[in-house]
């Protein structure tokens, strides 16, 4: 499969709509919904850096979530779909719906340590 295709099967399975999974591409504002179906069926994402960058940082999540959860990919949809304390009792998916890139990090950070160490030695 095609990553275009894993990162949009993704976020469909964490329930997000359109116009949230245009935000968290990044798609540039006014982008239709419709768009979406050119990218599930097998049209690359745009070359863009900061598209590629966020798609880089999905698949990372994506990534995440499969060696957390690597024999019950079912608590990876739970744990997304759960308030978690680090986010102010926000859901992840809720945090990812807003569409800013420190929201990607943040739930990034959540699943990688390595990510989190990096981004708290970039606030000193």
């Amino acid at each position: 499969m095609q990553e275009t295709q894993r990162i949009i099967r993704m976020l469909d399975k964490f329930g997000l709509d359109a116009e949230q999974q245009i935000r968290i591409l990044g798609f540039p504002k006014g982008t239709r919904t419709r768009t979406l179906r050119q990218y599930r069926e097998n049209k690359p994402f745009p070359d863009d850096e900061q598209i590629q960058q966020r798609i880089s940082i999905l698949a990372h999540i994506s990534d995440a979530l499969r060696t957390t959860y690597p024999t019950n990919p079912q608590m990876a949809l739970f744990w997304i779909k759960q308030k978690n304390r680090h986010l102010d009792n926000y859901r992840p998916v809720d945090v990812l719906g807003r569409g800013r890139r420190n929201d990607l990090l943040s739930v990034l950070s959540l699943l990688d340590c390595t990510v989190h160490w990096d981004q708290s030695s970039l606030k000193k």
